[in-house]
């Protein structure tokens, strides 16, 4: 039984799986994105942008706080990444002001560029097929159901905006490879893919340059195409990456900035001498355990799809469209993956920018069958979908109903009252090292830290070094969370 045009005899809206596909993203997006904290990480990157915003700091020289956390990325400005997402993000805080909107409006247009290209890689993948092209909200549902993807977009990472300008690049590529035989190609896609890969560079570094072998992979994965049609995409984008990088590192405050960034980053990363994912030789497979985790539930999926399909003696005759999208998208993905594997410092959202293409091959392999399913019974389709979509939205409802306050958030608004902004003020030693306090701190009241205390009227302290203080002298105020201000009266500066 050949279920290629399964879709075309469905009765149901069509509008209902986008109904729980959207659904399913505010279950996942939502909660996370009100509940008024994020990972130290986005804190950090959003004070860099407010700073930025102020005057405090600018596109070469981003500034966060006169006190870092890490034994690096800690000098006069903040080197640590390419600084792009900053700019863009303190466009934002120009308009809106110093508020935690920010990040959450600029997080949901990242989602909603997101959403928009996985939908027209896919059409464009299916362009002969219109009944798996409507099959568009699948790929989208696959991505936003590993858990990677529906933490990391709320929590403000570089890798998500990266992410989104290598996806841009792949599929302005797709969209000049996809040109009919007959038809002119227009190189102005390959340029737009070019700036793609530039601008991911300048937000995330090296990992960005990854798009540069679509048009390879293409070739070779596609049984229409050949490896000749590669070579001029390929060294017209890479003519775009060194013109573009020559032109800024011509300009003096850029060069030392991407040196700095360079030295200091990429080569300690690759030294092993920068924070690490663990020890010894399994710590360069951290990624791909990571991806096993978020992939159970896509498994199980199609493992059901499968059995289901066997048990119902469903015949599906080879469709060459799925084939060549199944082996495009996973050596894709794998071409991102992979050359981070070569260092140790791996983290579960540095798999953002390879997990639309994950979903994409996810999804190619098991709309056929989910089409079949889907026609079986058009009322329980229907019901399916509704059902599904109702119980999405009581479950954000749940969610929003028992947010949290974040212990660091709240103290740090509830020191606008007690401390002057922008001070450094004082930290017990034990505390020094918490990156939530830094981060939050600074994004919420300008306030960096010090653990010179004897010097700083303001200390922030916990139970285990309160004893080091004079509390019949100096001032005690209980903050949230075990964390205490000390406000001693013999010293009068902010620092």
């Amino acid at each position: 039984m050949n279920h290629l045009n399964a879709g075309k005899a469905a009765k149901y809206p069509p509008w209902l799986p986008w109904l729980f596909t959207l659904s399913f993203l505010l279950i996942t997006f939502l909660p996370r994105s009100l509940d008024g904290a994020m990972f130290m990480d986005g804190t950090t990157y959003a004070a860099i942008a407010r700073n930025m915003a102020e005057g405090q700091g600018s596109f070469w020289r981003p500034f966060f706080a006169h006190s870092f956390w890490l034994p690096y990325d800690n000098a006069d400005y903040f080197s640590g990444h390419p600084p792009l997402q900053f700019w863009l993000q303190s466009l934002l805080f120009r308009l809106l002001g110093d508020t935690p909107a920010v990040e959450n409006i600029y997080n949901l247009v990242i989602l909603i560029l997101y959403i928009s290209l996985i939908i027209s890689i896919w059409k464009k993948l299916f362009n002969a097929h219109h009944a798996f092209r409507a099959f568009s909200w699948l790929p989208v549902l696959c991505w936003h159901g590993m858990v990677i993807v529906w933490y990391s977009i709320p929590n403000n990472f570089l890798d998500s905006t990266m992410g989104l300008f290598s996806l841009a690049s792949c599929y302005f590529q797709l969209v000049y490879l996809k040109k009919r035989p007959a038809m002119p190609r227009d190189i102005g896609w390959i340029v737009l893919a070019g700036i793609g890969i530039v601008l991911a560079l300048l937000t995330k570094g090296p990992v960005g340059l990854f798009p540069m072998a679509f048009s390879v992979i293409y070739a070779l994965t596609s049984s229409e195409s050949r490896i000749s049609l590669s070579i001029r995409p390929t060294v017209i984008m890479l003519g775009v990456v060194v013109a573009a990088f020559a032109c800024l590192l011509a300009y003096t405050p850029a060069r030392e900035f991407l040196t700095t960034y360079f030295n200091g980053q990429v080569v300690q990363a690759l030294l092993q001498k920068r924070e690490k994912a663990g020890t010894g030789w399994t710590a360069h497979f951290t990624l791909l355990a990571e991806l096993l985790r978020c992939l159970y539930p896509h498994l199980f999926a199609s493992a059901a799809l499968y059995a289901l399909s066997l048990g119902l003696k469903w015949r599906f005759a080879p469709n060459k469209t799925i084939c060549d999208g199944v082996r495009l998208t996973a050596f894709v993905a794998a071409s991102c993956i992979v050359p981070m594997l070569v260092s140790i410092k791996q983290y579960p959202h540095y798999l953002l920018p390879a997990l639309p293409f994950i979903a994409i091959t996810f999804a190619l392999l098991i709309v056929r069958r989910l089409s079949a399913l889907m026609t079986i019974n058009n009322r329980l389709t229907i019901i399916a979908f509704i059902v599904g979509s109702l119980a999405c939205w009581g479950a954000a409802s749940r969610k929003l109903a028992t947010i949290r306050p974040d212990v660091h958030v709240s103290n740090a608004k509830a020191l606008r009252t007690l401390v002057p902004s922008a001070a450094t003020i004082g930290i017990c030693h034990d505390l020094f090292q918490h990156a939530d306090i830094h981060a939050n701190f600074q994004r919420y009241h300008h306030l960096s830290l010090t653990t010179q205390i004897g010097t700083a009227r303001y200390v922030l302290a916990d139970s285990a070094c309160l004893p080091s203080f004079d509390l019949k002298r100096d001032s005690l105020i209980r903050l949230h969370g075990k964390f205490f201000l000390v406000i001693r009266r013999d010293i009068h500066t902010d620092r």
